[in-house]
């Protein structure tokens, strides 16, 4: 009989190490996110002030995402993890602990824009030296512990109501800062640099930065000339999109549907749940079992299912809801882990920080206006939000489909004499 595996004991040590650390940076990461246009504006500063604020920090964040896979490349992953790690979370979370004006909630948030370049090098820190059958269950085992430190948010809003919004989340920050710190210290002191890295580290050393940058235009161009890399690109868009457009969620089912708080605020306890569940039954008996690009694909139409039903959502039907909220939180769930994973390995290991990179890159760029269109689809009428979100879902499933599969290794810009060339179709 097939010994049964633990949730993680058997991963490699980065990605063993990745995890048990994650809660450091989850807890108070998720929380501050969570309430930082709050602390914003108790802190005085106005709606104008707080929206200029956030617009620089997307600006600086494509900017440090145009640099992320050639800097990934240079500092290696694990350096780079370390250092823009404290640039992005440790400094900015001891900044905004003490802020008070404009000036400083501004310097913590050009600074944090920097997390881009860890969004790169620590994934692939996690993953790379990983067998392929294993890298879904590692992105999903810390996209478990997210959110699931989701869940201690309305911890700190108890604390608000009995000490004070400012003086809690003050200390919220500054706690979260050196927690931060010992997050960083700890993983930096446990994990090791990847054997791509190491490659990578020696055969960038002298390369120029603007060179690399263009490198990684060069790879996602090419991507889109091959014929399978098109279709994972805009499957990875596509369902990037519908999950940024679900920002109305709460506020439909509240005050259209008029669905309790109790009821509302159970939502993301399901999903939390179904998460787990997905982690730790579905994940590993697919595991050696189904293709990445399989799982990938039905869970896409899970979530295009989840949405449909959605539709037909009326008040008071909680069996419907709850079957929709397990249907929508396991389906992108489980898409997020298996795509990842398989951008991870789909190029070769010379081109993957950049690839991941350019990626991730042209993602934010067509993003940006989701929140903006997602407040027109819900104003004009809410449904057509939610029906947006399951046709874009849809269409990514349509993406899995093709006559050529997603290979690993692929290179996109053929090199003379190394192996593993292809050429692009």
């Amino acid at each position: 009989m097939k010994r049964r595996r633990g949730f993680v004991a058997d991963l490699h040590r980065n990605a063993r190490y990745c995890i048990y650390t994650e809660p450091f940076w989850a807890v108070f990461g998720t929380a501050a996110l969570y309430y930082a246009t709050l602390y914003m504006e108790s802190a005085g500063l106005g709606t104008v002030a707080i929206g200029v604020i956030l617009s620089a920090n997307l600006y600086a964040a494509f900017l440090f995402q145009l640099v992320a896979g050639a800097v990934t490349d240079r500092m290696g992953r694990r350096r780079a993890t370390f250092w823009f790690d404290v640039t992005s979370w440790v400094i900015p979370m001891f900044v905004w602990a003490f802020s008070d004006n404009f000036g400083l909630f501004l310097l913590g948030y050009l600074l944090n824009a920097s997390s881009k370049i860890v969004n790169v090098s620590f994934w692939l820190l996690a993953t790379e030296d990983s067998p392929e059958e294993h890298r879904p269950r590692i992105f999903g085992a810390i996209k478990v512990v997210i959110m699931f430190a989701g869940l201690l948010v309305p911890v700190v809003g108890l604390c608000m109501d009995a000490y004070g919004t400012v003086p809690t989340l003050r200390v919220l920050f500054f706690v979260g800062g050196l927690a931060m710190l010992l997050h960083n210290w700890l993983r930096h002191r446990y994990t090791v640099e990847t054997r791509a890295g190491a490659d990578a580290m020696e055969r960038h050393a002298r390369t120029p930065l603007l060179r690399s940058v263009t490198d990684s235009g060069r790879l996602l161009w090419a991507a889109g000339r091959h014929a399978a890399l098109r279709r994972l690109v805009l499957m990875y868009t596509l369902s990037f999109v519908a999950f940024q457009l679900n920002v109305f969620l709460a506020v439909y089912l509240t005050r259209n549907l008029d669905y309790s708080a109790l009821v509302v605020g159970g939502v993301p306890a399901v999903g939390a749940v179904t998460a787990l569940l997905s982690y730790a039954v579905v994940m590993p008996r697919a595991s050696g079992r189904v293709r990445a690009e399989t799982m990938a694909r039905w869970s896409l139409v899970a979530s295009c299912a989840g949405w449909l039903l959605f539709l037909a959502l009326g008040p008071g039907n909680l069996p419907l809801l709850f079957l929709c909220t397990v249907l929508t939180s396991g389906g992108p769930f489980l898409v997020e882990s298996y795509r990842d994973a398989i951008v991870v390995g789909c190029v070769h290991t010379s081109e993957r920080a950049m690839f991941f990179a350019a990626v991730q890159t042209f993602t934010a760029v067509v993003s940006i206006p989701t929140g903006y269109l997602s407040a027109v689809l819900f104003d004009t009428r809410p449904l057509l939000l939610f029906a947006a979100i399951a046709a874009l879902y849809g269409v990514a499933a349509l993406c899995t489909f093709g006559t050529t599969g997603f290979r690993s290794g692929v290179r996109l810009i053929p090199r003379n004499g190394e192996p593993g060339t292809v050429t692009v179709s």
